[in-house]
């Protein structure tokens, strides 16, 4: 049985506890801690149910109103599954959690992603395509779309209540 990519290198400790005098408690295995900030990062490779489980887990000590967890968990999903269907390259995503808000970074190598107010309004009637973006900016506090040489970024933000 072949093994989740993003789950082989959670367990394979792929990423570095930092303490710091903030961090009250060592983070969960694959997670960091600087300055009371947590974060987390992921590869994109095709496992979009373990990506999900391990947002969810990063997403517990926080105790968000069920509905905001789910669509923040459902957004980033979106986002990477975007990722493999549009981008063609493997991606990244960094959770981040401190601070009174907890952000996504979902980032690709290719830079398709370009248009910054995509999403801004609904896709057109009847259209089978397209809902994505415009669900995320629904789902989210904050959308941002970020593009540089290195590729395309979508940074989604939710709040603290």
């Amino acid at each position: 049985m072949s093994k989740s990519p993003v789950a082989e290198a959670a367990r394979e400790g792929v990423w570095t506890v930092q303490e710091s005098p903030e961090a009250a408690q060592a983070p969960p295995e694959g997670e960091t801690a600087a300055d009371g900030v947590r974060t987390l990062c992921l590869p994109i490779a095709g496992d979009l149910a373990g990506i999900r489980r391990l947002v969810r887990r990063f997403l517990e000590p926080e105790a968000l109103d069920e509905m905001r967890e789910k669509n923040f968990i459902l957004a980033v999903s979106e986002a990477a599954n975007n990722v493999l269907d549009h981008a063609g390259t493997g991606g990244t995503i960094v959770l981040r959690r401190g601070a009174g808000r907890i952000v996504a970074e979902i980032s690709d190598r290719a830079g398709l992603l370009t248009d910054t107010e995509a999403g801004m309004v609904p896709p057109p009637v009847g259209s089978r395509r397209g809902y994505g973006l415009w669900l995320m900016r629904q789902m989210c506090d904050g959308v941002e779309i970020l593009h540089d040489p290195a590729g395309s970024t979508i940074r989604l933000t939710i709040l603290r209540a």
